[in-house]
């Protein structure tokens, strides 16, 4: 079963792949109701109640489907989703120890 911390952390995900830095021009890009960046904020955060719309209208926004935030049982492999972040961290971890050893 995916909780509202799955999907708030696929979004986050999908965000940042999408090249959407904050919350906040997120939120703006709703249509037809933009939103605040609390209201992004509680999303990704797994916090807060919000409808069916919000969620249809951010997939739009992400240029994906809704069941993308969605973590079914057939799919139940993470990789996928986090692929990016891992990607992202990695290559930061690589960069420190690289400047590590250039002092």
């Amino acid at each position: 079963m995916t909780s509202k911390k799955d999907i708030g952390l696929a979004i986050k995900i999908r965000r940042k792949k999408a090249g959407i830095k904050t919350q906040q021009k997120l939120g703006k890009m709703l249509n037809p109701k933009p939103v605040g960046k609390d209201t992004i904020n509680r999303i990704e955060n797994g916090y807060g109640n919000y409808g069916i719309d919000t969620l249809f209208n951010i997939a739009q926004v992400l240029n994906c489907d809704v069941s993308d935030f969605f973590i079914s049982e057939k799919n139940s492999s993470r990789i996928s989703m986090f692929e990016g972040a891992l990607e992202e961290y990695a290559k930061k971890a690589i960069e420190q120890e690289k400047a590590k050893y250039k002092k």
